[in-house]
């Protein structure tokens, strides 16, 4: 399988551990290493250290899917590698000036910047998510006002285009049938198949989930991963996953996650 890494991510993400590098060194290097001999060459030490830590978020950006579980293993060993590196090289460069206190501090340091990083990042995405689910609250009232009205007027789903076309799908026994796309809930590619979800039924397609992706954008629908293309208007909530990505709740019970590389489509989506 092709690995897909997102390059935004994966910058962003080597800031934020860079950054940790940074002031635990300034840190560190203030409390137990003034008087410490310092070269040109110790400026590119958080440099090096923030490449060799990204070694254990290679499967972050490897796996989509993540389940959150998965996720907080992935953290603890992130850690545990940041845990090691820290010491072994604050040990060989400069033990000799901080001591074993110095060492006790650098391990501390480590889990408190890391600890505070994600701290935050999962109360930036918490927030993130609660403006989305406002947003689809309000969704849902203009749209439950406007069916309560007689006649066609105006709704309020995310996609303005009302002639939506008919996709064919095979049901059970493999019998036609043609398909509203605003009737369907996602689509997912399994192996060779792809399917369509209602909130009742599930059909077999006989595109490929870019061919659907292709000619469905028109219904407000759009990629949450490799593996799944989910109607914008039948979301009804979303939580975050970590990670910088999203569940969203469908009517039929299920939830889509959508990954780090679509989930910012999604909350441009629903907030613009």
């Amino acid at each position: 399988m092709k690995a897909n890494i997102n390059l935004t991510s994966f910058l962003r993400d080597f800031f934020l551990v860079e950054t940790e590098c940074t002031l635990s060194f300034a840190i560190i290097g203030t409390l137990f290493a003034r008087e410490a001999a310092i070269s040109y060459a110790h400026i590119f030490l958080p440099l090096v250290f923030g490449l060799v830590c990204m070694i254990p978020c290679i499967p972050v950006y490897l796996k989509e899917n993540m389940t959150i579980p998965q996720v907080l293993v992935q953290r603890s060993v992130e850690l545990v590698f940041l845990e090691i590196v820290f010491v072994v090289a604050s040990k060989i460069l400069v033990g000799s000036v901080i001591g074993s206190k110095g060492l006790v501090a650098v391990a501390i340091s480590v889990v408190v910047f890391d600890f505070f990083s994600y701290f935050f990042m999962y109360k930036m995405e918490k927030a993130e998510t609660e403006k989305l689910n406002k947003k689809l609250n309000e969704l849902a009232a203009k749209k439950l006002e406007s069916e309560n009205k007689d006649g066609e007027e105006h709704k309020s789903d995310i996609s303005a285009d009302k002639n939506l076309k008919n996709i064919e799908a095979f049901g059970e026994h493999d019998c036609k049938v043609q398909l509203k796309l605003d009737e369907i809930l996602y689509f997912e590619a399994d192996a060779e198949q792809v399917f369509a979800y209602t909130a009742d039924e599930i059909y077999q397609m006989k595109l490929r989930l870019y061919q659907i992706e292709s000619i469905s954008k028109t219904a407000g629908i759009i990629r949450a991963s490799k593996s799944y293309l989910v109607n914008l208007n039948k979301i009804q909530s979303v939580r975050t996953a970590l990670n910088s990505r999203l569940y969203a709740k469908m009517p039929n019970g299920e939830e889509v996650l959508f990954s780090r590389k679509y989930a910012p489509v999604l909350k441009e989506a629903m907030l613009s």
